[in-house]
């Protein structure tokens, strides 16, 4: 059955391939899309009937407000530090954003993460530190807005809106594949994800009785 989606993160190459999926004729479902410049989002999705497009910014609890009120029940999230920005944008938005879902009744939420949260569940494995390393080299804020966006998903009561943090790896832009759902150190982990297979899995994932509820598991191909 269609649902109404809440997506962030839709202008990047992940949330692109998430919404061609989502509004296909095989799930077919409604979006609305809060975006920082609407003139990023691709024509086909901007005109499709299914999408609402709202202009906004992470620091605006105005528009955030809107955005948790435009009758969506289930959020995805895609957004994640770009460029060598400071601070951590995208986990104060959250913050600002969680209690306005709640409160607007959603029931799921799915957010995009990376392994520079570490879940209670992982075991150590050199790649993965050797990965966090690297990005606290090269990538600016990254490792402190993953880590800061873990910390605070994961805090959130599972009985007032049912999360996951879908933790993942490097990213490709290759066909959809199967995806292994699991944590780091099992064994099962591989280094490597297409983003297309970010959002089939999305897709599949988002019915509350998902197992992977109250968890932040790490995806890979």
């Amino acid at each position: 059955m269609p649902s109404h989606i809440l997506v962030l993160g839709a202008t990047g190459q992940t949330g692109i391939d998430f919404c061609d999926l989502a509004l296909s004729p095989a799930y077919n479902h409604k979006l609305t899309l809060y975006v920082r410049d609407p003139a990023k989002v691709p024509e086909a999705v901007a005109s499709n009937s299914n999408v609402t497009v709202i202009k906004g910014t992470l620091e605006d609890e105005a528009m955030l407000k809107i955005a948790a009120s435009s009758g969506a029940t289930i959020f995805v999230s895609f957004a994640g530090p770009t460029g060598r920005l400071s601070g951590t944008p995208v986990t104060n938005g959250m913050k600002l954003l969680f209690p306005l879902l709640i409160q607007n009744n959603f029931h799921r939420a799915l957010i995009l993460g990376t392994c520079s949260f570490p879940s209670p569940s992982d075991k150590p494995a050199w790649k993965w530190s050797a990965s966090i390393v690297l990005i606290k080299l090269i990538g600016g804020s990254a490792y402190s807005e993953f880590r800061g966006l873990g910390e605070f998903v994961t805090s959130q009561d599972v009985d007032k809106i049912k999360w996951t943090l879908f933790r993942v790896p490097f990213l490709g832009n290759g066909e959809e594949k199967p995806v292994t759902t699991t944590f780091p150190g099992s064994g099962q982990d591989g280094m490597f994800l297409s983003r297309k297979s970010i959002g089939a899995w999305v897709l599949k994932e988002m019915g509350g009785d998902s197992e992977w509820v109250g968890k932040a598991p790490v995806l890979c191909n």
